[in-house]
């Protein structure tokens, strides 16, 4: 009978949870939709940005250039760099006004130096608070890395030997068949992450609802008298919020692979990532998924049955959310092989063994204690809230 009243209750709950178009937009519509174009939009963004700063030609300052005309000549023929003289007061003026990109200093002697095969030491004048000065001065130091080893070879080829005298090694990267992608290595950071939040945030309106929102509308008390038991309805409710975090969670994962596979516009560079999910993967993804979206269950029931309305539920969950936000951000910070310790971290241990399993370097026995850690909150979360729903002082202040 008991069992029966538990589905009857999560019948009911479900029902009315996805009813909700709050429920349908976030869980649903979100992760389907506006994830896919949202990274559409970024890449597209992101490529004619790209395209753009190739062909983008930076003002530089150089200061001393007339004392060298050789050297003029060397720069004169830099690709998407402009070079102006400039005083040494007015470059770094000029820089710190982002009139100028950044500014060249040359020595009085470089010409000299140059002509005796003599290291010519340069100064580039950047601004570390401004993006474009960092990038004008990599782009210096890149067209200086160039003509310097064409200059090498020229003066080696003059006195007849190889230019591979000063380049003893040559070394290339080389990929190894069967190892990971490129798309493998981006979703290994981004997918617990995303994992993490959806698992646990996926279920708030839901939560909110099913009690404080019930509480406010003073439909509770309907429901406390049905034939159904404080623990039936307990237990129809949060199977009802892990059910929508699980959902949500799953949705979110699809969301994010989806680009890889179809491809929009914009993101034509997916095309040479190779998108591989091993089964090892797939697995932990689930396996983690079911500890995650308990422990959120609980989490939010007991914040909702404490609550007096909606309003008070979600001032008591900004706190949990901001933390949940905070650990699932450590998990792109920390390495895939954490020490075992963090395998009992909640939420961070089961973020990290999905970043193992989608690395490709899943440690078993971190595994195992992720998953019996993550089980064991999520019952203590479970029996939290089951608890707390028990009290009549709780269940019914308004």
């Amino acid at each position: 009978m008991g069992k029966s009243l538990v589905r009857v209750v999560l019948r009911k709950e479900l029902r009315e949870t996805f009813r909700d178009r709050r429920t349908v937009f976030s869980v649903i519509i979100s992760p389907l939709l506006f994830t896919p174009l949202l990274l559409s939009m970024i890449g597209m963004l992101v490529t004619r940005q790209a395209r753009a700063e190739q062909h983008e030609v930076l003002s530089v300052g150089l200061v001393g250039g007339e004392q060298a005309p050789s050297l003029q000549r060397i720069l004169s023929n830099s690709r998407g760099l402009r070079f102006e003289a400039v005083s040494a007061a007015d470059a770094q003026t000029r820089v710190r006004t982002h009139d100028l990109r950044a500014a060249l200093q040359v020595p009085r002697n470089a010409d000299a130096l140059l002509a005796d095969h003599r290291r010519v030491p340069l100064k580039v004048l950047v601004d570390p608070g401004n993006e474009a000065s960092q990038r004008t001065a990599q782009r210096i130091h890149a067209f200086f890395e160039e003509r310097s080893k064409r200059l090498v070879a020229q003066r080696l080829s003059k006195k007849g030997l190889s230019p591979e005298l000063v380049r003893p090694f040559d070394v290339r990267d080389t990929r190894i068949s069967g190892g990971g992608s490129v798309a493998g290595l981006m979703l290994a950071m981004f997918l617990p992450y995303v994992l993490v939040l959806s698992s646990i945030l996926g279920g708030v309106y839901a939560a909110n609802d099913l009690v404080a929102g019930e509480k406010e509308r003073g439909t509770l008390e309907a429901l406390l008298v049905s034939p159904a038991s404080r623990r039936d309805l307990v237990m129809g409710k949060f199977l009802t919020v892990a059910i929508v975090s699980l959902v949500s969670s799953l949705l979110s994962v699809v969301g994010l692979v989806l680009p890889f596979w179809l491809q929009p516009p914009g993101m034509s560079w997916l095309a040479r990532t190779e998108l591989t999910l091993t089964p090892l993967a797939l697995a932990a993804m689930l396996l983690v998924q079911f500890p995650i979206a308990i422990l959120g269950a609980g989490l939010l029931l007991s914040v909702s049955t404490y609550a007096r309305n909606q309003k008070e539920a979600q001032s008591y969950l900004s706190p949990v959310m901001l933390i949940v936000t905070v650990v699932a951000m450590l998990s792109l910070i920390l390495k895939a092989e954490a020490p075992w310790p963090l395998a009992l971290a909640p939420i961070l241990n089961a973020a990290l063994a999905l970043k193992q399993a989608l690395n490709g370097s899943l440690d078993p026995t971190f595994a195992l204690l992720a998953v019996a850690a993550s089980a064991a909150y999520a019952s203590l979360a479970m029996a939290f809230a089951t608890r707390l729903f028990q009290q009549e002082s709780v269940l019914l202040k308004a």
